[in-house]
């Protein structure tokens, strides 16, 4: 009797084992499955804006002699042959997986996070047309905005994307999900570059002065307090 006891005590020992590997297994699919989510997300998606905002920007001397429709077609067009070949090539873009690290994940997701902190106050002084680049693509008068988080980075919609890239490649930490987001991050400078131009055609003198006093990406450490 004591002989079956003993076995049954270590079959418990062994099956709670078992168990804990099981969930323990478990766990680490699922997390690897929404790395590979958020991994994809960033090397198909991100780009493709990039692409949008780059079109839009480059050409915006153009775009103002012609139809907005115009504008956005070609910009939309660009936009979804780089979502279709990041699609076809996604396995092979993605790349190298780093494994996975919770400790990682909560950096990538805190940084993440507090990307979207930021956007809501870019929002609330953002009306769509200007969000969606309208005032780049056609000859309406626009005011310059010098207000809220705009009082602290001339581009804070860019310094968001930023921040948020950062996170979300974090949170994924596949090799390639690194590389493509330093790529958007360049390319977004790039884009930023561009619309400084326009900005100062736009709004001249005003702008440059404007220049001289704001940040043009990263705010001063003091200039957070607009983001609140």
């Amino acid at each position: 009797m004591v002989w079956l006891l003993d076995e049954i005590s270590v079959g418990n020992i062994h099956a709670k084992i078992c168990f804990r590997k099981v969930a323990e297994t478990k766990e680490s699919i699922a997390l690897d499955s929404l790395r590979y989510g958020l991994a994809l997300v960033l090397i198909v998606i991100v780009p493709m804006v990039i692409v949008f905002w780059f079109v839009i920007h480059s050409g915006s001397s153009i775009w103002k002699k012609r139809s907005i429709y115009v504008a956005y077609s070609v910009a939309g067009g660009a936009m979804l042959v780089v979502g279709v070949a990041s699609f076809i090539f996604r396995m092979e873009l993605v790349g190298h997986d780093l494994g996975s690290s919770w400790v990682l994940f909560l950096i990538g997701f805190f940084i993440y996070t507090a990307s979207l902190k930021l956007a809501a106050p870019v929002r609330r002084h953002l009306k769509f047309k200007t969000f969606a680049g309208v005032p780049e693509i056609s000859n309406a008068p626009t005011t310059l905005l010098e207000r809220g988080p705009y009082a602290a980075v001339r581009h804070p919609r860019y310094f968001m994307v930023l921040v948020g890239i950062v996170g979300w490649a974090l949170m994924a930490n596949f090799a390639t999900a690194y590389l493509v987001g330093i790529v958007c991050i360049f390319g977004m400078l790039a884009v930023v570059q561009l619309e400084e131009r326009e900005l100062r055609q736009r709004f001249g003198a005003d702008y440059t002065n404007y220049a001289k006093r704001v940040p043009q990406i990263v705010p001063r450490w003091d200039g957070l307090k607009h983001f609140l």
